[in-house]
């Protein structure tokens, strides 16, 4: 049987050139109708890295955008949601978008805020530089058009970048006449970068009133869409905002959306005439549990198949973990039997809440395994009780399991006694 040459789309993250440069699609626009349909202003989904979010993000903005539209006009034909109707179709292309990525905003050379506003500056100076052209013929009043040239001009001061992309939303919409449609991917990034460079209490305040301004009683906004990999806490960052849905792991809604069901993996296989290799998938990048929907890991699943159906650990070291490396090296010793307990294929019993405070984190008890879930390191095996969120968590698969010997044990190693380590290792 001749094998069918299938264009595997490692490392692209943009839609139209998945759509028009031929690389398998798996086809998840029926996301799109279900957020037409969501009665929800704002919608924080938190899933592990590689698991499609900057895809999916950018598949929106494509299908929403006024400013892509003609570009977009033939890359959801055949699609799930032109297959749900011309009443959802009707909305392709008649919103302004503005979409931003933060994942770049994090880097452990900068040690200070101010090194991590500075590039802050630059990043929404060349978002504003897109939209000069509504900086010329919107109809917006002194204050915005000030505030609008300090930002391009790179001279905005951390009051004014604060304010900014509510500033932009606004001109936006004074142009085009319609409500604003926002996307934030990884929102939590520079978070992160912060807490472990050791300046959190100015970026988390900056992004406080970065994001809640945007979103909290915003009369511009249609709707917004937020990714990352954790939720933090209402109280620490979206404080007030009433209007947030947050679909996390934990989650039934959008379960489907990010990573493959078995269905869709059967039909990738059968595609590529690799039908034999299912319990061999199976087994390694399987048994992730999103809600009630089993799911596979979508980046292991498209280097498998790209790489002639070689089982190896595809995930490792594609994002950094330092988060990850600082509890694990901080953890007590029923924390560590518990992890030993985990490798010998056991579930371990927990309590959970699927949000995070940074500045509360050394002393939460729970907060190594909320991690280790949100992650990808760790899946639900059982829910325990929802009414006192505990549940059961296990290692989901093999290429996970092989990574505990790598990245969860090196970090491990580094704060237990020598007898304790190797018993663990062994």
């Amino acid at each position: 049987m001749t094998k069918v040459i299938c264009k595997m789309p490692i490392g692209i993250d943009d839609f139209g050139k998945i759509r028009n440069k031929d690389f398998y699609f798996v086809d998840k626009t029926a996301f799109i109708r279900q957020l037409i349909d969501s009665p929800r202003e704002v919608t924080l989904i938190t899933r592990p890295r590689r698991f499609g979010k900057t895809l999916t993000m950018s598949m929106l903005e494509y299908f929403f955008s006024i400013e892509k539209e003609s570009q977009s006009r033939h890359l959801f034909d055949h699609l799930a949601i032109e297959q749900a109707g011309p009443e959802y179709m009707a909305q392709r292309g008649q919103y302004p978008v503005i979409f931003l990525t933060l994942k770049d905003i994090q880097n452990p050379s900068w040690t200070t805020w101010e090194r991590m506003l500075s590039f802050i500056r630059l990043f929404l100076a060349q978002v504003y530089d897109r939209y000069r052209y509504i900086r010329e013929k919107a109809d917006i009043n002194e204050v915005q058009a000030r505030l609008f040239d300090h930002v391009v001009q790179g001279q905005a001061t951390e009051d004014e970048l604060a304010l900014s992309l509510t500033n932009l939303m606004a001109m936006v919409q004074s142009y085009y006449g319609r409500k604003v449609i926002l996307l934030i991917d990884e929102y939590d990034a520079p978070i992160q970068q912060a807490w472990e460079s050791g300046y959190y209490t100015g970026c988390i305040g900056f992004m406080r009133q970065f994001l809640s301004s945007a979103l909290k009683t915003n009369n511009t906004l249609e709707f917004a869409v937020l990714t990352g990999i954790t939720r933090i806490s209402k109280e620490s960052i979206f404080s007030g905002l009433n209007n947030l849905d947050v679909c996390s792991v934990l989650r039934d809604q959008y379960a489907e959306v990010f990573g493959f069901t078995e269905a869709e993996i059967q039909e990738l296989l059968e595609t590529v005439h690799h039908g034999e290799k299912l319990p061999e998938l199976k087994k390694w990048y399987d048994g992730y549990h999103i809600g009630c929907a089993e799911i596979y890991n979508p980046w292991s699943v498209i280097n498998y198949v790209a790489h002639d159906c070689q089982a190896r650990p595809y995930w490792v070291r594609t994002s950094g973990n330092s988060l990850l490396r600082h509890l694990l090296s901080h953890t007590d010793e029923l924390r560590i039997q518990m992890i030993q307990n985990l490798l010998h294929g056991k579930a371990v019993r927990v309590t959970l809440d699927d949000s995070l405070i940074y500045s509360e984190i050394d002393q939460d008890p729970g907060a190594l395994f909320n991690l280790l879930l949100t992650t990808g390191y760790l899946t639900v095996e059982k829910v325990l009780s929802l009414s006192d969120d505990r549940y059961a968590l296990r290692i989901p698969n093999e290429e996970i399991r092989k990574l505990y010997s790598t990245e969860i044990m090196n970090s491990l190693g580094k704060n237990v006694t020598k007898n304790t380590f190797d018993d663990l290792f062994d």
